[in-house]
């Protein structure tokens, strides 16, 4: 069965119970091993009916066949998945290290991304544009440098950081939160199949489970443990990516988090995260020099007038007005290169205030 070891087999065939609890599974599957599934529940009846209950243990026992495992394993390569589970070869070694290590990773994609050069980016649906910005720079620079981006796949952050690596030759890794065939937000299903294009689909759960609220920070933990660091673009007070961050931590794994001005509620997270310890990022030469990676230089290629607007950024936000009368221009003449540089990704706007993506162009 696509070639699966019986103690593999044996955890997904344990796995596919919705009706048994984490700890339950994880018993049952030590207890199995690689040894016959029907045998130990006979030799062992008592004590499992007991543990899980005798209308599971009857469950479980009437399931306990060939016919039944060859029913769940077709299932999965109907959906072109694939089973890594916490015993098999390809597990990712951090992640035994989380608190209730996935028994099984149902995977669609590039399975070998699992123990790559892997960075997370995490942020809150409700996301400011300028942040969204700021994921989207991150996210071409860190990809270019050869990290393979893991995320979600909500709107906001994931989606941008999903969509600007894959746009820019990038790999990518999507954690779900419930069943592969339960996608939420349904809305960015269709962002899936530009993921495998490029990356991997990650569920800890059988196809069929429908995400539940507490599916998300749980999940979260994955994120954390599969990538070498974790960046926060944006956070509230109470936002689930805060749990990826405390996830990272636990694994002493740094946490980067990008710095708002006081106000702001999609940043009161992240500037909570800097107080408690997390590294201040305001570019992605930050975390590219903790890594000890460099940035892929291209060239600016600006006109004078777009140098020039650049260099007055360089001292801070503007309002148009403003800009408009340090260069000596009207509106209409610096509008076509304000779109430009916008279109470049060298300037971000807000209303009729300009600034620069990022504090460190040099022109």
């Amino acid at each position: 069965m696509n070639n699966y070891t019986k103690e593999e087999l044996a955890c997904i065939w344990v796995d596919s119970f919705l009706c048994l609890e984490y700890k339950y599974k994880k018993e049952i599957i030590e207890l199995v091993g690689s040894d016959s599934i029907n045998k130990v529940f006979q030799e062992n009846k008592d004590y499992l009916e007991k543990l899980i209950g005798a209308e599971n243990f009857n469950t479980l026992i009437s399931s306990s066949n060939k016919e039944y495992l060859t029913f769940v394993i077709k299932g999965l390569e109907s959906r072109k998945i694939k089973a890594i589970t916490f015993v098999s070869n390809g597990y990712p070694e951090d992640l035994l290290n989380v608190e209730c290590p996935p028994l099984v990773l149902y995977c669609i994609g590039e399975t070998k991304l699992l123990n790559g050069e892997n960075f997370s980016i995490v942020g809150s649906r409700k996301t400011l544009p300028i942040s969204l910005k700021l994921a989207e720079d991150f996210a071409k620079e860190l990809s270019s440098v050869g990290f393979t981006l893991v995320t979600g796949i909500a709107e906001g952050v994931d989606s941008t950081v999903l969509h600007t690596a894959i746009e820019n030759g990038g790999k990518v890794i999507s954690v779900i939160a419930g069943g592969i065939d339960n996608i939420y937000p349904k809305s960015n299903a269709h962002l899936l199949d530009k993921v495998l294009e490029k990356g991997l689909i990650i569920a800890e759960y059988p196809p069929e489970i429908v995400p539940k609220p507490y599916h998300f920070p749980v999940r979260n933990r994955i994120i954390a443990g599969l990538s070498k660091g974790v960046l926060v673009v944006s956070a509230g007070k109470r936002s689930g990516t805060l749990y990826t961050a405390e996830y990272a931590d636990q694994l002493s794994k740094p946490v980067f988090a990008i710095p708002y001005s006081v106000g702001v509620s999609s940043g009161v997270g992240c500037n909570d995260l800097i107080k408690k310890g997390a590294i201040l990022c305001d570019s992605p030469e930050d975390i590219l020099n903790y890594f000890g990676k460099e940035k892929s230089e291209e060239g600016l290629n600006l006109s004078l007038e777009e140098k020039n607007i650049v260099l007055i950024l360089s001292d801070g936000e503007l309002h148009v007005e403003k800009l408009c009368a340090l260069l000596n221009k009207k509106v209409f003449e610096i509008t076509p290169f304000l779109s430009m540089l916008e279109i470049k990704g060298l300037i971000v706007k807000s209303g009729n205030v300009y600034g620069l993506a990022r504090n460190n162009l040099e022109v």
